[in-house]
């Protein structure tokens, strides 16, 4: 079940992710570096699922610890560190990608927050993609961040910032009510 959701959020997603680059592409306005850095996001994803797909085929991962199957615990450790890091930085950079939008419709103050939150939250996650592979020995006095507060905190932040602009828009009333629901689909 763990897989078939996992690839079934990433077809979703290779979906929304393909129609924003014909339409981008189709009325010849170009890629700019949101979309680069979406399209790297994209490929982190599916590695994090085919690392996910080797972790339940393998080691039957998505079960009670009790039932694991760890006949190699090294190579375990090592994919389950592998995945961890690689779903940090698809976490950050689908994130950075949306802040990055933000950037071009932003300016003076709220501008300078948005670039607080890219320099501050790639910062905090790159630690945590590192934790994995640089925690101290014994693993019970590893050092832990609690990033995923200052993660979901981002989320809600990036969902929110678009609607204190989006007002002032020329746009009809159901246009701002799509726009502002669309770019704060990150909150859900």
């Amino acid at each position: 079940m763990l897989v078939s959701v996992s690839w079934g959020l990433t077809a979703l997603a290779s979906a929304f992710l393909g129609l924003r680059l014909y339409c981008k592409l189709n009325i010849r306005r170009g890629l700019w570096w949101d979309d680069w850095i979406l399209i790297a996001a994209w490929c982190t994803i599916v590695a994090t699922n085919a690392i996910t797909t080797v972790l339940v085929n393998d080691f039957k991962y998505g079960r009670h610890d009790w039932d694991l199957e760890i006949y190699d615990p090294v190579r375990f450790i090592i994919v389950i560190y592998s995945r961890a890091t690689i779903t940090i930085t698809a976490a950050v950079w689908t994130k950075t990608a949306f802040a990055l939008t933000l950037l071009r419709l932003t300016t003076g103050m709220t501008k300078a927050f948005v670039w607080f939150i890219i320099i501050s939250m790639n910062i905090a996650m790159g630690f945590a993609a590192m934790v994995p592979w640089i925690q101290c020995k014994p693993l019970a006095k590893g050092w832990i961040m609690d990033l995923p507060a200052y993660s979901a905190a981002m989320d809600f932040t990036l969902a929110i910032l678009p609607w204190t602009f989006i007002w002032n828009i020329l746009l009809r009333s159901k246009e701002k009510i799509g726009v502002v629901v669309a770019m704060s689909m990150g909150a859900v």
